[in-house]
């Protein structure tokens, strides 16, 4: 049969698909409002009026959008604008005139019009020869898009003349869907501020572009509001006379500005890569800048961001340094309450590209970093989200691999944003944080940070007590030793306890990182297992009833796949052996075992990481005294640290050298890597609870290397003069010379 062209089916669009477009794949009013700004600026405008008619509520009113750009000829519009999804702004990337990059490349924003009101009027106007030509729709029906026609049946009525007057687009909207209410026009306005890039300076693509609201036809009786009311938080003395070409009565938008004071500031230019130069300032202590330099984080090229400008502030909270800074920030004598208040109400981390930002990071209320999630780890230490008004600014689609979501409400999670996210979790973990912490704990302004066990089995003797009570009469001193003694015992035994109780919640806390591993290793071994079973049993009975072709092959597969079940099996009981000495059960005596067994038996859990480790010993036949789970926690966390720096790090060659040596302090286990060590200022701190430097990490594995070494009597050290790399010395009690 001979398929004719009738044959062929084709897609016939209902007319409803108009609707969709506007009203489900723009987010809401303020969005369509900025989307219609962008296709201004397209335009090659000097700038766009926003003007708002009321009465502003359903049914009612109106909204004008008015700029002087180039406009669009009756070809344009036919061509162009009533083409969906147009590829317009896809070819040609760079305005005709102004030559600024494109911001629209979906060929959906025309439709937000269709998000704000039942109805339109457009009129557009070129300029021609030697005249300017008007396009008028006079009216555009959002109904008549209905399920019931075929958008190919619909038809609409336009006008063409010859007009006086500058070049440009006015889009009215008729009937609006919302009421536009005091709160939302504010909404609205403070969104406009953050579109704008704050980095005047530094974008040269929309200094030439202003944008203006015009509430003047707004009061109390007819809006039920003052326009004052929705602009008395901005810039009262900001000029609008630097915009010569603007003749409406519209107030115009300003950036929300740089802040002039902050406590932190971070300031540079991430890589492709991954790499970071620039400077870091704690403007708190009254230092100068301190240059930063951190090497690549070996990302590839199509899962890079490109290349990003870092504009990071930070602010402590406590009440005076926040007044302080408010007040020298020309905001006035703030009480602490409001100062938080206005600190909320900029916090959060923007990212501009091409001089406007993408909405909605930046948002007071967008954790994108999901930075309140990390502090929880740690309050002290850790950055939260409304101690932090940042600025990245980054490149075009192409350059970035960045790309925005057709709702135009944020990109696509793909791998280049969620390394943008991780780099910027990086410039805090590794650069801010520390250095913050560092400043604050010294300058006596931190907040303390939880004792170790020990400290607190000595602060449970009572000793400064018993100093007091040595005071007393006797008979008084006598009843009061007896009431400290007893107390004394109780905390002693509450001590005990809780470190029992954290010896669990450690062994668990490694457990759960190997489960990760056990996961990702075992899964695909019992799958192979479970599905040969199968295979197998399909084969017995070909071996049994079958001829002897059939009987011959089932020979060839058993021969190869026996062997090859048990080796998954072996596989899949070395991760089950390494599990249970790590589930935190009851601890039996400390005995005599072979370091080399258990060390060789944790790094089977590592075996499919491209990194090599080698294992040497000067001290055949030696052993160890003690808890071969507690060596074992203690290899696992060191050996699992040391891969991910050096898997995440541009390291040619990554390798673990792992040596064993005994002298008259024990047993020896030196474990050293190439990877990039640990930075001198942060030497100090590896061994706390909570500090990391992992985007993600706990904070937990070295402290819990330490106390696990600790409950076998055992010690854990760090090297900070190895050089290359890092090195760790584990010291353990050991048995008798044979």
């Amino acid at each position: 049969m001979t398929e004719t062209e009738e044959d062929k089916l084709r897609f016939k669009p209902k007319a409803r698909i108009i609707r969709t477009i506007g009203d489900q794949l723009i987010s809401g009013p303020e969005a369509a409002v900025i989307e219609l700004v962008k296709n201004a600026y397209d335009a090659d405008a000097n700038y766009v009026e926003i003007k708002f008619s009321p009465p502003l509520l359903p049914g009612e009113g109106r909204i004008s959008i008015t700029d002087d750009g180039h406009g669009m000829s009756l070809d344009d519009i036919r061509l162009k604008w009533m083409e969906p999804a147009t590829d317009s702004k896809v070819k040609d990337r760079r305005s005709p005139s102004k030559t600024r990059k494109m911001m629209g490349s979906k060929g959906i924003g025309r439709f937000a019009a269709a998000k704000l009101g039942a109805k339109m009027a457009l009129t557009s106007t070129v300029s021609a020869e030697e005249e300017h030509v008007a396009v008028l729709i006079p009216e555009l029906d959002w109904s008549i898009f209905s399920d019931d026609v075929y958008l190919s049946d619909i038809a609409i009525d336009y006008l063409v003349q010859n007009v006086e007057g500058p070049t440009g687009t006015t889009i009215e909207v008729i009937e609006l869907h919302e009421s536009w209410t005091k709160d939302r026009l504010s909404k609205l306005y403070s969104e406009l501020r953050r579109l704008l890039s704050p980095f005047a300076a530094s974008h040269e693509n929309n200094n030439d572009f202003s944008v203006f609201l015009d509430l003047a036809d707004c009061d109390k009786e007819s809006a039920g509001f003052d326009p004052s009311d929705i602009f008395e938080d901005s810039d009262n003395d900001s000029d609008d006379s630097d915009d010569s070409s603007y003749r409406g009565r519209g107030r115009r938008v300003h950036p929300f500005p740089l802040l002039s004071t902050c406590d932190y500031e971070l300031d540079g230019k991430l890589a492709p890569n991954g790499a970071f130069e620039g400077s870091f300032t704690i403007h708190r202590a009254g230092r100068g800048a301190e240059k930063i330099s951190i090497p690549s984080a070996g990302i590839k090229n199509d899962e890079s961001a490109g290349t990003v400008g870092v504009k990071l502030y930070m602010f402590d909270r406590e009440a005076d340094a926040l007044k302080s800074n408010m007040k020298a920030a020309g905001m006035g004598d703030l009480s602490a309450t409001e100062a938080r208040k206005l600190l909320d109400s900029i916090s959060g981390v923007a990212i501009y590209r091409e001089g406007f930002r993408v909405r909605p990071y930046g948002d007071p209320e967008n954790d994108w970093l999901a930075l309140d999630t990390r502090r929880v780890q740690d309050p002290s230490l850790r950055i939260g989200h409304n101690q932090i008004a940042g600025y990245l600014k980054i490149e075009g689609e192409q350059d970035s691999n960045l790309f925005e979501r057709s709702s135009r409400e944020g990109f696509e999670d793909n791998a280049a944003f969620q390394n943008l996210a991780k780099l910027i979790k990086r410039l805090l973990a590794e650069i801010v944080e520390p250095k913050r912490f560092d400043f604050r704990e010294k300058a006596g302004i931190s907040r303390p940070r939880s004792s170790s066990f020990d400290e607190l089995k000595e602060l449970s003797e009572l000793k400064r007590v018993r100093k007091l009570v040595a005071l007393l009469e006797p008979k008084q001193r006598e009843q009061a030793e007896r009431i400290i003694d007893k107390e004394s015992q109780r905390l002693s035994l509450r001590v005990d306890a809780m470190r029992e109780r954290q010896r669990v919640l450690e062994a668990q806390s490694s457990l759960g990182a190997i489960l990760a591993e056990v996961l990702h290793e075992g899964s695909p071994e019992a799958t192979f297992v479970q599905k040969s079973a199968e295979r197998m049993n399909v084969m017995l009975k070909t071996f049994l009833t079958g001829d002897d072709g059939g009987k011959s092959k089932a020979r060839e597969f058993f021969s190869t796949r026996v062997p090859q079940i048990k080796a998954s099996g072996d596989k899949l009981a070395n991760l089950f052996r390494m599990l249970r000495p790590l589930a935190g059960g009851k601890r039996r005596q400390p005995a005599l075992f072979y370091p080399i067994k258990t060390i060789k038996d944790a790094l089977a859990l590592f075996e499919n990481h491209k990194v090599d480790v080698t294992v040497e010993t000067t001290a055949k036949g030696m052993e160890f005294l003690g808890h071969s789970e507690d060596l074992a926690t203690a290899v696992v966390n060191i050996v699992g640290n040391a891969i991910h720096w050096l898997e995440t790090t541009d390291v040619v060659t990554p390798s673990i050298q792992i040596n064993l040596s005994r002298s008259e302090e024990g047993g020896h286990v030196f474990i050293g890597d190439n990877g990039p060590g640990v930075r001198k200022e942060f030497m100090e701190r590896i061994f706390e609870v909570g500090f990391t430097l992992k985007d993600g990490g706990t904070g937990l594995g070295l402290n819990i290397a330490r106390e696990s070494l600790a409950r076998s009597g055992g010690k854990l050290r760090f090297h900070p003069e190895h050089g290359t790399g890092a090195l760790f010395e584990i010291i353990f009690p050991t048995g008798p010379e044979s």
